[in-house]
Order: structure tokens, then C-alpha cells, then sequence
């Protein structure tokens, strides 16, 4: 099912420009080379690099987190990453923490969780003093085709399917998608036309491009991630945004994007 939707990711976009090939052949070369030094399948590497920055050596998640491998600067000085920005160091330390990851929880699924949760939740998790966040859940699903709950009781493993059935790695992974994520941080443009929100980081992104395709004043625009709590300790919530730098721009894109059919509302970020 996972490499269905990788293919349907890539069906979806349009014929990549020869930088953006450049790019990704760079990448999987890193992914391939990466996980042959550090023991894990090549697959698995790249479903949780494309899923981390959609293979964009500039995203910058609203937390910090850097680069296409998404390293958050305190970890990368703790492994000692000069420059998260630079796939051809971030790649190969990524593949190096994984490796650490599934030596100390015992698995795949465990080490994706603990990649993206961090290790102490995932340890918590484990001892049943907390669970896994949502966003968490979904995470594992996508690099591993299994519930994170599946990987609990230990003494599991998977062997993550090909990207692409039919396809060598190296041909199925330059064929997904590199997909500019990075848009100004919520602090650099005041005011934001909000357009949808999910869950997940991941669905709010899949939910921006969607309306993309159907409302053409959203054409060209970069989304502004902006992450919130519905309620007091609950699960985080992502807010898409188109980013302005006053509130009349952001009423005047609001006014085109309902004109066409969509729902559009004014923040200040």
C-alpha cells in the first residue's frame, strides 16, 4: 500500500524540472550510499527522508528543524552535523542515528518513532508512562506499512517493500517528487490567509497542495505552517497559511480564494 502511494505522489506532480532531477539523483545516491554503510534498507531511509522535507535541502519546519534530513540544531551539534543544510552531511548522519536508534529500541518501527518523537517519548511509550503522538503514529506507518503498536511488544521486524515494485531503488527513488516546503516562518510575515489545517504536518501540506490544484489564486504561493493546541495538552494542530506582510494583502488573497469557491480566513501569525 505504502509504495502505492509513493507512486500516486509521484504521478501527481508534474514533470520535474532537470535541477530538481539533478537534486533528487544526488539524494537517492546519498540514501543508497547512507544505508548500505549503516545496515538499514535503502527503502525504508528514503520514505523517511522524503516524508521528513519531500527531499528539500532548504525546509524549515516551524520547530527549527533543519535541512532534508531535519535535523534540529541541538541534535545535530550533539552528533556533531556542521551543517544540516548540507544533504551530503545530513544524510549520512541521519542513516548513522537510525542505526543507533534501531541498536538501542531493537527495531525499524522504534527507531522511525524515536526520529521523530525523540527517544525519551518513545522510552516512555514503551513503559507505558505516555503514548505516542498522532503525528507520531502516522509517521511510523508511512516509512514502516505498520501501526507503531505493532512494534510494542518487541521482537519485530519488517523488511520495508521496494518503493516501486517494479523498479530498481535508484530509478524509483529519483522518481519521487522534490517538493519545495519552505515558505517565510510565521514570525517573518505578520499576517497569514489561513486555508485549511490538519493534524499532522504532513496532511496539512497534502491539504495545501490540493487546494492549489483547484483554486488558481493559490497558484505559485509557498504554505506558512503555523502549529497551535486545540485544547491544553492535546494533540498539535497545523494551520496552512499564505504568508503577507500586512493584513489588507492577506484580506485581498482571502477575497480571490473565496471568489473561486474556497474558505479563507485572516490571522496575524
Amino acid at each position: 500500500m505504502l509504495a502505492r502511494l509513493f507512486l500516486l505522489a509521484c504521478l501527481l506532480c508534474s514533470a520535474a524540472p532537470s535541477a530538481q532531477g539533478r537534486e533528487a539523483r544526488e539524494i537517492c545516491g546519498l540514501i543508497a550510499r547512507g544505508a548500505a554503510a549503516h545496515g538499514l534498507p535503502a527503502p525504508y531511509l528514503a520514505r523517511l527522508i522524503w516524508t521528513e522535507s519531500r527531499f528539500d535541502a532548504r525546509a524549515l519546519s516551524p520547530k527549527g528543524a533543519q535541512g532534508v534530513a531535519q535535523f534540529m540544531p541541538g541534535t545535530a551539534a550533539l552528533r556533531g552535523l556542521r551543517d544540516p543544510w548540507d544533504p551530503a552531511q545530513a544524510i549520512p548522519a541521519a542513516a548513522a542515528y537510525l542505526a543507533e536508534l534501531r541498536a538501542r529500541f531493537g527495531d525499524l518501527g522504534r527507531a522511525a518513532a524515536a526520529y521523530n518523537a525523540g527517544e525519551a517519548r518513545v522510552s516512555d511509550w514503551l513503559a507505558g508512562r505516555r503514548g505516542l503522538p498522532a503525528e507520531t503514529r502516522a509517521y511510523v506507518v508511512k516509512i514502516t506499512d505498520r501501526p507503531a503498536d505493532w512494534f510494542r511488544p518487541g521482537g519485530r521486524e519488517v523488511e520495508p517493500a521496494p518503493l516501486e515494485p517494479h523498479l530498481g531503488f535508484l530509478d524509483a527513488c529519483e522518481r519521487l517528487p522534490v517538493m519545495r516546503t519552505r515558505a517565510a516562518s510565521a514570525t517573518s510575515q505578520p499576517w497569514g490567509a489561513q486555508l485549511a489545517g490538519a493534524v499532522s504536518r504532513d496532511a496539512a501540506l497534502a491539504a495545501f497542495r490540493r487546494l492549489q490544484q483547484r483554486y488558481p489564486a493559490l497558484q505559485g504561493e509557498s504554505p506558512m505552517l503555523v502549529r497551535n493546541n486545540l485544547r491544553r495538552n492535546a494533540t498539535a494542530y497545523w494551520a496552512v497559511r499564505v504568508g503577507r506582510d500586512s493584513r489588507a494583502a492577506a484580506q485581498s488573497l482571502c477575497r480571490r480564494v473565496k471568489a473561486q469557491g474556497g474558505y479563507c480566513i485572516v490571522h496575524r501569525s
